[in-house]
């Protein structure tokens, strides 16, 4: 029993471990084009851990196609806001603001009909159950609010 206790509580420091070097490595300031993409690389691959610790739930509650269901509805969310971070980031603020606010402008509209037309696809062409679908596209819209908070809150002022 001690043993296992002990197992736990290593694994537990190891995990702890990585989710902080990984918490550092999200602050980054937008100055340069790299750092700009290495936040929209962020912005999809938080999006898509929890998209996948939410299908791994599923798939621990139901089965696979639970598991697909989800994530087909997550990935219905983050490959349009993914191309939309893209869009938006790809000026600098201080030197053309009057881009980056047609731009915002038109990421959004892009944003939306790519997404109406996952969805669409998605729910034409493939095997899922619909309420787990629209499940996973609810918890992404939510992911998509909170992320910038999640990301970079060291820049609250």
């Amino acid at each position: 029993m001690v043993a296992k206790k002990r197992q736990i509580s290593i694994l537990a420091r190891a995990f702890c471990t990585v989710v902080l070097h990984l918490f550092r490595w999200c602050f980054v300031p937008l100055t340069t084009t790299k750092q700009r993409y290495k936040l929209i690389f962020k912005t999809f691959l938080w999006q898509s851990l929890a998209g996948f610790a939410l299908a791994a739930l599923c798939l621990a509650a139901w089965d696979k196609l639970a598991a697909k269901s989800v994530l087909i509805g997550v990935y219905c969310v983050v490959v349009p806001h993914s191309l939309f971070t893209w869009y938006v980031f790809r000026f600098r603020a201080d030197i053309q603001p009057d881009l980056v606010l047609k731009s915002v402008y038109r990421g959004e509209s892009l944003k939306f009909l790519l997404l109406a037309l996952l969805v669409a696809t998605a729910l034409k062409h493939a095997l899922m159950i619909p309420w787990l679908f629209f499940g996973g596209l609810v918890f992404a819209l939510i992911m998509q609010a909170l992320l910038p908070i999640l990301i970079n809150y060291d820049n609250w002022d």
